[in-house]
Parts: C-alpha cells; sequence; structure tokens
C-alpha cells in the first residue's frame, strides 16, 4: 500500500481494503508484538513508515478479531503496545467532501429515470444503511435507501440536497460512526447530528427524525483507544438531545447484539469486524420497524 493509497482512504474504507484483499494472519502472537516493539523504538516516523505500521497491524487484527472479541485477556498486552504507537503514527484523517461525488452522480441518474415513492420513509448514512436491504425488511412502506460509502455526517451535510431534501420525507432514518471511528468527540458528532436535524426541521417541520445509536464492533479497540467509550457517550449524548423535540427518536440497536456474556456476538459481523452481516439487520430490522410504526400510528 502506497503513502497516496493511505491518505486517500478513511480508516472504514482501509478496513474493507485490508479485508478485500485476502489479509491474513501471518504474524503469530509473538510475532506481531515483537513488531509493535520495534515499531515503538522506531526513531524515525514519516509517512512511509505510518502507512507500513497500519498496513501490517490491520492485517493482523482483522482475522484475529474474532478470538480478540471473545479472549481479549490473551491481547492484553500488544493492544497496549500497540494503541502507544497509534500516538506515534498519526494517521491522516482528512475527508474530501466531494470523494463520493460519482456515487452521488449515480443517484441523480437514478432518480430522473424513475418514479420513487412520495414522502418516503428515508434511509440515510454511512455504510451500515448501505449494505442494509431496506426495501426487504420494511415492505409496508415506501422505503428509500441513500446511504453512500463510508459518509460522515459532514458528507451528508454536504449532499443534503441529494439524498433528504430532494425526497421530501416523512421519516429519516439516521445511521453514521464514521466519524467517531475516525476519531472526533463526541460533542462533535452530536454537533453535526444537530445541524443536520436544524436543516430538516426548515425544510420539513412535520417530518421525524429517527436517530440509530452507533454499533459496537469487533474493532472498536483497533480503530482506536478511546472508540468503543466515545460510541457509547455519543449514543448518551444522542438520546439526551432526542428528547428535546417531539419529531426526534433515538433508537438503541447495539444492545441486541451482544450475548449473555456481555461480549459481541460475532457470528452477526462481517469478515472485516465492523460491517454487519445478514444476521445482524435480522436483529436491527424488527426494533427500528417497531419505531417506524409507533411514528405512523401517531399521526
Amino acid at each position: 500500500m502506497t503513502n497516496t493509497t493511505l491518505k486517500s482512504l478513511t480508516i472504514a474504507t482501509l478496513v474493507i481494503f485490508l479485508a478485500s484483499a485476502n489479509a491474513v494472519a501471518d504474524d503469530s502472537l509473538e510475532q506481531f508484538l515483537a513488531f509493535q516493539e520495534s515499531a515503538a523504538t522506531e526513531v524515525e516516523v514519516n509517512a512511509e513508515s505510518t502507512a507500513a505500521f497500519y498496513q501490517r497491524s490491520f492485517q493482523f487484527w482483522i482475522p484475529n478479531a474474532v478470538d480478540y472479541n471473545a479472549n481479549p485477556e490473551k491481547y492484553r498486552e500488544i493492544i497496549s503496545i500497540y494503541h502507544q504507537n497509534q500516538a506515534k503514527y498519526p494517521r491522516n484523517r482528512t475527508i474530501d467532501l466531494n470523494r463520493y461525488a460519482d456515487t452521488i452522480e449515480q443517484y441523480r441518474r437514478f432518480d430522473k429515470r424513475n418514479t420513487l415513492p412520495s414522502e418516503p420513509v428515508l434511509f440515510v448514512g454511512s455504510s451500515s444503511i448501505v449494505f442494509w436491504e431496506t426495501s426487504q425488511s420494511f415492505p409496508d412502506y415506501p422505503v428509500i435507501n441513500r446511504g453512500f460509502g463510508g459518509a460522515s455526517l459532514p458528507e451528508v451535510i454536504h449532499y443534503y440536497d441529494d439524498v433528504i431534501k430532494k425526497h421530501a420525507p416523512s421519516v429519516i432514518v439516521v445511521y453514521c460512526d464514521i466519524d467517531v471511528e475516525n476519531g472526533k468527540s463526541p460533542e462533535f458528532s452530536v454537533n453535526a447530528f444537530k445541524q443536520l436535524v436544524n436543516r430538516i426541521d426548515e425544510d420539513f417541520p412535520s417530518s421525524d427524525v429517527v436517530f440509530l445509536s452507533m454499533k459496537p464492533t469487533l474493532i472498536d479497540d483497533v480503530l482506536g483507544k478511546q472508540v468503543r467509550n466515545n460510541k457509547i457517550i455519543t449514543n448518551r449524548l444522542l438520546a439526551e438531545y432526542s428528547e428535546s423535540k417531539d419529531n426526534l427518536h433515538y433508537v438503541d440497536i447495539s444492545e441486541v447484539m451482544f450475548a449473555d456474556d456481555l461480549r459481541l456476538k460475532d457470528e452477526i459481523f462481517l469478515r472485516d469486524g465492523m460491517h454487519l452481516n445478514n444476521q445482524g439487520y435480522v436483529l436491527w430490522d424488527p426494533i427500528v420497524k417497531e419505531k417506524i410504526d409507533q411514528i405512523f400510528n401517531k399521526r
């Protein structure tokens, strides 16, 4: 992976890139620990060494995500040194707001060629929305899915006219965790949600907005030391914010993702340890449907 490639990828797409490249756990625990210890003593940190550090790290963590989830104590020393090295090898977290321009253009062309439902239930956000077969999950409702890429909330706002306003939705279901996974604070993410709601309120004051909680993943600790905790904080703040307006609703979709031993159900994730497979969405569907039903039953 070149330095140019690393700079062009967010952490979410980096995971997908490495997983799709059939990354394998070449390193044993001992070998990977030795690599992390060596990286910690590396004198020169530059773009090339940073790219190499994350390439090898993700090639280890992705195939071992399930085992890490089941046996975190086995990785305690390694994850501690890895987190120290993440601070030493900072990633370029800059996002080009136009990086998904091609996807948005495809949506524009599709919309021109097709008659879409009026006052739809609109699903918008990042890859968890993209992979969700929402029309099959919610057949009783006029659904439009306008998730794109691994979109951050600033990107959703950037393309607001294309993915939200033009559809005049009656209900907007929003999911986005990319900002927190890329190291942004809970406050940054919640403020972005508020900016989005302000736009929606201006254009569609009678529409309802459903916030889906940020999901835990098998690789939260790999993305960053504070990622899981910041998701929890963000969810709490979003739940509190949703109480401020009658048209805001918060839905916790994370609780069903844990087994009785309070560890994540690894069988509900794709190989990358981040995105849900069909089993995962089967868990989400009834929870979200219940909220949508409640909204329509009150009208």
